[in-house]
Protein backbone atom coordinates (compact mmCIF):
# COMPACT_ATOMS: atom_id res chain seq x y z
CA UNK A 1 0.00 0.00 0.00
CA UNK A 2 1.35 3.45 -0.90
CA UNK A 3 2.16 6.10 1.68
CA UNK A 4 -0.68 8.27 0.42
CA UNK A 5 -3.19 5.40 0.61
CA UNK A 6 -2.10 4.54 4.13
CA UNK A 7 -2.51 8.14 5.23
CA UNK A 8 -5.95 8.30 3.62
CA UNK A 9 -7.00 5.17 5.49
CA UNK A 10 -5.74 6.60 8.79
CA UNK A 11 -7.45 9.91 8.08
CA UNK A 12 -10.77 8.14 7.38
CA UNK A 13 -10.51 6.11 10.56
CA UNK A 14 -9.61 9.21 12.55
CA UNK A 15 -12.60 11.09 11.16
CA UNK A 16 -14.92 8.19 11.99
CA UNK A 17 -13.55 7.95 15.52
CA UNK A 18 -13.84 11.68 16.04
CA UNK A 19 -17.59 11.78 15.50
CA UNK A 20 -18.28 10.89 19.10
CA UNK A 21 -14.96 11.76 20.68
CA UNK A 22 -14.61 13.76 23.85
CA UNK A 23 -12.58 16.97 24.30
CA UNK A 24 -9.39 15.06 25.09
CA UNK A 25 -9.61 13.22 21.77
CA UNK A 26 -10.34 16.47 19.96
CA UNK A 27 -7.16 18.03 21.36
CA UNK A 28 -5.05 15.36 19.64
CA UNK A 29 -5.59 17.25 16.38
CA UNK A 30 -3.10 19.82 17.70
CA UNK A 31 0.59 18.98 18.08
CA UNK A 32 1.98 18.41 21.57
CA UNK A 33 -1.15 17.00 23.22
CA UNK A 34 -0.41 13.27 23.07
CA UNK A 35 0.47 11.39 26.30
CA UNK A 36 4.05 11.48 27.56
CA UNK A 37 4.80 7.98 26.26
CA UNK A 38 4.17 9.21 22.71
CA UNK A 39 7.14 11.60 23.06
CA UNK A 40 9.37 9.47 25.29
CA UNK A 41 9.98 6.81 22.65
CA UNK A 42 10.94 9.43 20.04
CA UNK A 43 13.09 11.77 22.13
CA UNK A 44 16.51 11.54 23.68
CA UNK A 45 16.44 11.19 27.51
CA UNK A 46 17.61 14.80 28.02
CA UNK A 47 15.09 16.19 25.54
CA UNK A 48 12.25 14.23 27.13
CA UNK A 49 13.23 15.32 30.67
CA UNK A 50 13.21 18.95 29.58
CA UNK A 51 9.79 18.51 28.02
CA UNK A 52 8.40 16.81 31.11
CA UNK A 53 9.73 19.62 33.30
CA UNK A 54 8.15 22.30 31.12
CA UNK A 55 4.78 20.58 30.77
CA UNK A 56 4.04 21.42 34.40
CA UNK A 57 3.58 25.00 33.17
CA UNK A 58 1.38 24.03 30.20
CA UNK A 59 -0.77 21.15 31.46
CA UNK A 60 -3.13 23.28 33.53
CA UNK A 61 -2.95 26.66 31.78
CA UNK A 62 -5.96 26.42 29.49
CA UNK A 63 -8.76 27.02 32.02
CA UNK A 64 -7.02 30.07 33.46
CA UNK A 65 -6.32 31.51 30.01
CA UNK A 66 -9.90 30.84 28.94
CA UNK A 67 -11.18 32.79 31.95
CA UNK A 68 -8.88 35.71 31.12
CA UNK A 69 -9.98 35.61 27.50
CA UNK A 70 -13.69 35.53 28.30
CA UNK A 71 -13.31 38.41 30.76
CA UNK A 72 -11.57 40.67 28.25
CA UNK A 73 -13.33 39.80 25.01
CA UNK A 74 -15.41 42.26 23.03
CA UNK A 75 -16.00 42.65 19.27
CA UNK A 76 -13.67 45.62 18.86
CA UNK A 77 -10.72 43.89 20.54
CA UNK A 78 -11.44 40.72 18.57
CA UNK A 79 -10.94 42.58 15.31
CA UNK A 80 -7.97 44.59 16.60
CA UNK A 81 -5.93 41.66 17.91
CA UNK A 82 -6.88 39.38 15.03
CA UNK A 83 -5.58 41.79 12.41
CA UNK A 84 -2.66 43.22 14.40
CA UNK A 85 -1.29 39.67 14.61
CA UNK A 86 -0.48 40.04 10.91
CA UNK A 87 2.48 42.18 12.01
CA UNK A 88 4.09 38.90 13.07
CA UNK A 89 3.51 37.14 9.75
CA UNK A 90 6.41 36.58 7.36
CA UNK A 91 4.51 38.18 4.45
CA UNK A 92 4.35 41.40 6.47
CA UNK A 93 8.10 41.27 7.03
CA UNK A 94 8.79 40.71 3.33
CA UNK A 95 6.93 43.92 2.54
CA UNK A 96 7.96 46.03 5.57
CA UNK A 97 11.65 45.20 6.09
CA UNK A 98 12.88 46.50 2.70
CA UNK A 99 11.33 49.93 3.21
CA UNK A 100 14.22 51.47 5.23
CA UNK A 101 16.72 50.40 2.54
CA UNK A 102 14.69 52.08 -0.18
CA UNK A 103 14.99 55.38 1.68
CA UNK A 104 18.66 55.25 2.56
CA UNK A 105 18.57 53.45 5.93
CA UNK A 106 20.56 50.33 5.11
CA UNK A 107 21.76 49.56 8.64
CA UNK A 108 18.23 49.57 10.06
CA UNK A 109 17.04 46.86 7.71
CA UNK A 110 20.25 44.86 8.12
CA UNK A 111 19.95 44.77 11.91
CA UNK A 112 16.23 43.97 11.85
CA UNK A 113 16.73 41.12 9.37
CA UNK A 114 19.34 39.51 11.64
CA UNK A 115 17.15 39.92 14.73
CA UNK A 116 14.01 38.64 13.01
CA UNK A 117 15.78 35.85 11.16
CA UNK A 118 17.50 34.30 14.14
CA UNK A 119 14.50 34.90 16.42
CA UNK A 120 12.36 32.87 14.03
CA UNK A 121 14.99 30.15 13.70
CA UNK A 122 15.72 29.83 17.41
CA UNK A 123 12.08 29.95 18.48
CA UNK A 124 11.22 27.39 15.79
CA UNK A 125 14.08 25.14 16.86
CA UNK A 126 12.95 25.20 20.48
CA UNK A 127 9.33 24.62 19.49
CA UNK A 128 10.33 21.47 17.65
CA UNK A 129 12.76 20.44 20.40
CA UNK A 130 10.31 20.74 23.30
CA UNK A 131 7.11 19.82 21.42
CA UNK A 132 4.93 21.71 23.90
CA UNK A 133 1.23 22.29 23.16
CA UNK A 134 -0.57 25.54 22.69
CA UNK A 135 -3.43 26.35 25.10
CA UNK A 136 -6.15 23.84 24.42
CA UNK A 137 -9.19 24.78 22.38
CA UNK A 138 -11.72 24.31 23.92
CA UNK A 139 -11.85 25.83 26.55
CA UNK A 140 -9.75 28.57 24.94
CA UNK A 141 -11.16 30.04 21.74
CA UNK A 142 -8.56 30.74 19.09
CA UNK A 143 -9.02 34.03 17.27
CA UNK A 144 -6.91 33.98 14.13
CA UNK A 145 -6.98 34.71 10.42
CA UNK A 146 -4.68 31.76 9.71
CA UNK A 147 -5.27 28.14 10.68
CA UNK A 148 -1.63 27.58 9.67
CA UNK A 149 -0.29 28.91 12.99
CA UNK A 150 -2.64 26.73 15.06
CA UNK A 151 -0.80 23.67 13.74
CA UNK A 152 2.46 24.74 15.40
CA UNK A 153 3.75 23.93 18.86
CA UNK A 154 3.41 26.56 21.56
CA UNK A 155 6.64 27.59 23.27
CA UNK A 156 8.46 29.81 22.54
CA UNK A 157 6.10 32.32 20.95
CA UNK A 158 7.72 33.57 17.73
CA UNK A 159 5.47 36.66 17.78
CA UNK A 160 6.81 37.51 21.23
CA UNK A 161 10.40 36.76 20.20
CA UNK A 162 10.12 39.10 17.21
CA UNK A 163 8.33 41.81 19.18
CA UNK A 164 10.91 41.67 21.98
CA UNK A 165 13.89 41.76 19.64
CA UNK A 166 12.64 44.63 17.50
CA UNK A 167 11.30 46.64 20.47
CA UNK A 168 14.60 46.32 22.32
CA UNK A 169 16.42 47.36 19.16
CA UNK A 170 14.29 50.46 18.60
CA UNK A 171 14.52 51.49 22.25
CA UNK A 172 18.29 51.13 22.01
CA UNK A 173 18.37 53.24 18.86
CA UNK A 174 16.10 55.87 20.45
CA UNK A 175 17.92 56.22 23.78
CA UNK A 176 21.53 55.37 22.89
CA UNK A 177 22.10 56.09 19.20
CA UNK A 178 19.87 59.10 18.51
CA UNK A 179 20.02 62.83 19.19
CA UNK A 180 16.29 63.23 19.73
CA UNK A 181 14.96 65.53 22.40
CA UNK A 182 13.79 63.96 25.65
CA UNK A 183 10.17 64.56 24.69
CA UNK A 184 10.65 62.89 21.32
CA UNK A 185 12.38 59.92 22.93
CA UNK A 186 9.54 59.51 25.40
CA UNK A 187 6.86 59.67 22.69
CA UNK A 188 8.71 57.25 20.43
CA UNK A 189 9.23 54.86 23.35
CA UNK A 190 5.51 54.92 24.09
CA UNK A 191 4.86 53.99 20.46
CA UNK A 192 7.34 51.11 20.65
CA UNK A 193 5.79 49.77 23.85
CA UNK A 194 2.30 50.05 22.37
CA UNK A 195 3.47 47.89 19.44
CA UNK A 196 5.09 45.44 21.85
CA UNK A 197 2.07 45.05 24.11
CA UNK A 198 -0.23 44.74 21.11
CA UNK A 199 1.61 41.70 19.81
CA UNK A 200 2.35 40.06 23.18
CA UNK A 201 -0.99 40.63 24.92
CA UNK A 202 -2.71 39.73 21.67
CA UNK A 203 -1.19 36.23 21.83
CA UNK A 204 -3.02 35.56 25.10
CA UNK A 205 -6.20 37.37 24.08
CA UNK A 206 -6.39 35.35 20.86
CA UNK A 207 -5.87 32.08 22.74
CA UNK A 208 -2.69 31.28 20.85
CA UNK A 209 -0.13 31.23 23.67
CA UNK A 210 0.33 30.80 27.40
CA UNK A 211 2.70 32.48 29.83
CA UNK A 212 5.57 30.02 29.33
CA UNK A 213 5.35 30.68 25.60
CA UNK A 214 5.59 34.44 26.17
CA UNK A 215 8.46 34.27 28.68
CA UNK A 216 10.55 31.92 26.56
CA UNK A 217 9.79 33.94 23.42
CA UNK A 218 10.88 37.14 25.14
CA UNK A 219 14.19 35.52 26.16
CA UNK A 220 14.80 34.37 22.58
CA UNK A 221 14.12 37.84 21.20
CA UNK A 222 16.32 39.50 23.82
CA UNK A 223 19.17 37.06 23.11
CA UNK A 224 18.99 37.78 19.37
CA UNK A 225 18.96 41.53 19.98
CA UNK A 226 22.01 41.29 22.26
CA UNK A 227 23.79 39.07 19.76
CA UNK A 228 23.26 41.58 16.96
CA UNK A 229 24.36 44.61 18.97
CA UNK A 230 27.17 42.67 20.65
CA UNK A 231 28.70 41.71 17.30
CA UNK A 232 29.19 45.36 16.34
CA UNK A 233 30.79 46.13 19.69
CA UNK A 234 33.11 43.11 19.54
CA UNK A 235 34.08 43.61 15.87
CA UNK A 236 33.69 47.33 15.17
CA UNK A 237 36.13 47.37 12.23
CA UNK A 238 34.95 44.19 10.51
CA UNK A 239 34.27 44.67 6.79
CA UNK A 240 32.78 41.69 5.00
CA UNK A 241 34.01 42.87 1.58
CA UNK A 242 37.63 42.31 2.64
CA UNK A 243 37.09 38.55 2.91
CA UNK A 244 36.11 36.38 -0.04
CA UNK A 245 34.95 33.59 2.27
CA UNK A 246 32.09 35.64 3.75
CA UNK A 247 29.34 34.74 1.23
CA UNK A 248 30.48 31.12 1.08
CA UNK A 249 30.49 30.83 4.85
CA UNK A 250 27.08 32.48 5.07
CA UNK A 251 25.54 29.89 2.74
CA UNK A 252 27.31 26.98 4.43
CA UNK A 253 26.31 28.06 7.94
CA UNK A 254 22.74 28.72 6.83
CA UNK A 255 22.34 25.29 5.20
CA UNK A 256 24.01 23.64 8.19
CA UNK A 257 21.49 25.25 10.54
CA UNK A 258 18.62 24.05 8.36
CA UNK A 259 19.84 20.51 7.74
CA UNK A 260 20.74 20.07 11.41
CA UNK A 261 17.43 21.47 12.62
CA UNK A 262 15.81 19.25 15.23
CA UNK A 263 13.04 16.95 13.98
CA UNK A 264 9.70 17.41 15.78
CA UNK A 265 7.67 14.42 16.95
CA UNK A 266 4.37 15.64 15.50
CA UNK A 267 4.04 17.44 12.20
CA UNK A 268 4.67 21.17 12.70
CA UNK A 269 4.96 23.81 9.94
CA UNK A 270 7.17 26.29 11.81
CA UNK A 271 10.29 24.87 10.09
CA UNK A 272 9.04 26.48 6.86
CA UNK A 273 9.40 29.92 8.45
CA UNK A 274 12.90 29.02 9.65
CA UNK A 275 13.94 28.10 6.10
CA UNK A 276 12.47 31.36 4.79
CA UNK A 277 14.19 33.66 7.26
CA UNK A 278 17.55 31.90 7.19
CA UNK A 279 17.36 32.25 3.41
CA UNK A 280 16.71 35.98 3.79
CA UNK A 281 19.70 36.36 6.13
CA UNK A 282 22.01 34.54 3.72
CA UNK A 283 20.70 36.51 0.74
CA UNK A 284 21.33 39.74 2.64
CA UNK A 285 24.91 38.70 3.48
CA UNK A 286 25.73 37.78 -0.11
CA UNK A 287 24.12 40.87 -1.64
CA UNK A 288 25.85 43.20 0.81
CA UNK A 289 29.21 41.55 0.15
CA UNK A 290 28.73 41.83 -3.61
CA UNK A 291 27.95 45.55 -3.44
CA UNK A 292 30.86 46.36 -1.16
CA UNK A 293 33.35 44.09 -2.94
CA UNK A 294 32.79 45.59 -6.38
CA UNK A 295 31.85 49.11 -5.26
CA UNK A 296 28.47 48.93 -6.95
CA UNK A 297 26.57 52.19 -6.89
CA UNK A 298 23.30 50.68 -5.68
CA UNK A 299 22.57 52.71 -2.56
CA UNK A 300 19.10 54.24 -2.58
CA UNK A 301 19.08 57.98 -2.06
CA UNK A 302 17.73 59.41 1.17
CA UNK A 303 14.34 61.13 1.03
CA UNK A 304 13.05 63.44 3.75
CA UNK A 305 9.58 62.46 4.93
CA UNK A 306 8.00 65.82 4.18
CA UNK A 307 4.62 66.63 2.55
CA UNK A 308 6.30 67.87 -0.64
CA UNK A 309 7.91 64.44 -1.13
CA UNK A 310 4.72 62.38 -0.64
CA UNK A 311 4.28 61.42 -4.30
CA UNK A 312 7.96 60.55 -4.65
CA UNK A 313 7.81 58.38 -1.52
CA UNK A 314 4.61 56.62 -2.56
CA UNK A 315 5.95 55.95 -6.06
CA UNK A 316 9.15 54.40 -4.71
CA UNK A 317 7.18 52.30 -2.23
CA UNK A 318 4.78 51.08 -4.90
CA UNK A 319 7.52 50.16 -7.37
CA UNK A 320 9.65 48.50 -4.67
CA UNK A 321 6.83 46.41 -3.22
CA UNK A 322 5.63 45.36 -6.68
CA UNK A 323 9.16 44.32 -7.63
CA UNK A 324 9.47 42.12 -4.54
CA UNK A 325 6.01 40.63 -5.13
CA UNK A 326 6.88 39.82 -8.74
CA UNK A 327 10.01 37.95 -7.62
CA UNK A 328 8.36 36.16 -4.72
CA UNK A 329 5.03 35.20 -6.27
CA UNK A 330 5.61 35.19 -10.05
CA UNK A 331 9.21 34.55 -11.09
CA UNK A 332 10.97 32.72 -8.26
CA UNK A 333 9.17 29.39 -7.97
CA UNK A 334 9.18 28.33 -11.65
CA UNK A 335 12.74 29.65 -12.14
CA UNK A 336 14.23 28.07 -9.02
CA UNK A 337 12.57 24.68 -9.36
CA UNK A 338 13.29 24.50 -13.10
CA UNK A 339 16.96 25.04 -12.27
CA UNK A 340 17.02 22.48 -9.46
CA UNK A 341 15.17 19.81 -11.45
CA UNK A 342 16.42 20.31 -15.02
CA UNK A 343 19.94 21.62 -14.46
CA UNK A 344 21.00 20.40 -11.01
CA UNK A 345 19.04 17.15 -11.54
CA UNK A 346 17.55 16.93 -8.07
CA UNK A 347 14.76 14.41 -7.61
CA UNK A 348 11.42 16.23 -7.62
CA UNK A 349 9.43 14.89 -4.66
CA UNK A 350 7.20 17.92 -4.23
CA UNK A 351 3.98 16.36 -5.51
CA UNK A 352 4.08 13.42 -3.12
CA UNK A 353 5.17 15.69 -0.27
CA UNK A 354 2.28 18.14 -0.73
CA UNK A 355 -0.23 15.30 -1.21
CA UNK A 356 0.81 13.81 2.11
CA UNK A 357 0.46 17.19 3.79
CA UNK A 358 -3.02 17.71 2.41
CA UNK A 359 -4.09 14.26 3.56
CA UNK A 360 -2.81 14.76 7.11
CA UNK A 361 -4.97 17.88 7.38
CA UNK A 362 -8.05 15.65 7.02
CA UNK A 363 -7.15 13.54 10.03
CA UNK A 364 -8.69 14.20 13.43
CA UNK A 365 -5.34 13.34 15.03
CA UNK A 366 -2.12 15.23 14.43
CA UNK A 367 0.16 13.26 12.12
CA UNK A 368 3.68 12.21 12.97
CA UNK A 369 6.48 14.27 11.47
CA UNK A 370 6.76 13.73 7.72
CA UNK A 371 9.93 15.63 6.94
CA UNK A 372 10.80 18.00 4.10
CA UNK A 373 12.32 16.71 0.83
CA UNK A 374 15.70 18.07 -0.18
CA UNK A 375 14.37 19.96 -3.19
CA UNK A 376 11.68 21.70 -1.12
CA UNK A 377 14.20 22.89 1.47
CA UNK A 378 16.72 24.15 -1.10
CA UNK A 379 14.03 25.70 -3.28
CA UNK A 380 12.47 27.64 -0.41
CA UNK A 381 15.90 28.73 0.81
CA UNK A 382 16.88 30.10 -2.62
CA UNK A 383 13.51 31.78 -3.21
CA UNK A 384 13.73 33.71 0.04
CA UNK A 385 17.44 34.45 -0.42
CA UNK A 386 16.32 36.15 -3.62
CA UNK A 387 14.09 38.58 -1.72
CA UNK A 388 16.94 40.70 -0.23
CA UNK A 389 18.84 40.36 -3.50
CA UNK A 390 15.84 41.86 -5.29
CA UNK A 391 15.55 44.63 -2.70
CA UNK A 392 19.25 45.53 -2.65
CA UNK A 393 20.45 44.78 -6.19
CA UNK A 394 17.41 45.14 -8.45
CA UNK A 395 15.22 47.82 -6.89
CA UNK A 396 17.89 50.59 -6.90
CA UNK A 397 18.45 49.99 -10.63
CA UNK A 398 14.72 50.28 -11.31
CA UNK A 399 14.46 53.41 -9.13
CA UNK A 400 17.23 55.09 -11.12
CA UNK A 401 15.72 54.07 -14.45
CA UNK A 402 12.38 55.58 -13.40
CA UNK A 403 14.09 58.58 -11.77
CA UNK A 404 12.66 57.73 -8.38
Amino acid sequence: MSVAATLIEKADLSIEDSNGCNAAKHHLSDPGNHPAEHFKKKMSPLRFKMRQFLTRYTDHQSETLANIQHTLRNPVLDVYFKYSALMGAHTFYIIALPIPIWFGHWELTRDLVYIFGYSIYLSGFLKDYWCLPRPRSPPVERITLSKYTTREYGAPSSHTANATGVSAYFLWRIWVESNFTLTSKALLSIGVMFYYLTLVVGRVYCGMHGLLDLYSGALVGLACFMGRIGFDYLFPTFKASEYNWVPVLSVIVSLFLLYRHIKPVDECPCFEDSVAFIGVVSGLDCSNWLIAKFNLNLVCSFIDFEPKNCLHILARLLVGVLTVIVWKYVISKPLVYFTLVKLVRLKDERKDYHERHEITKLAAECAEHIGVPNIELLGRFIIYAGVPSTVILVCPVIFKALQL
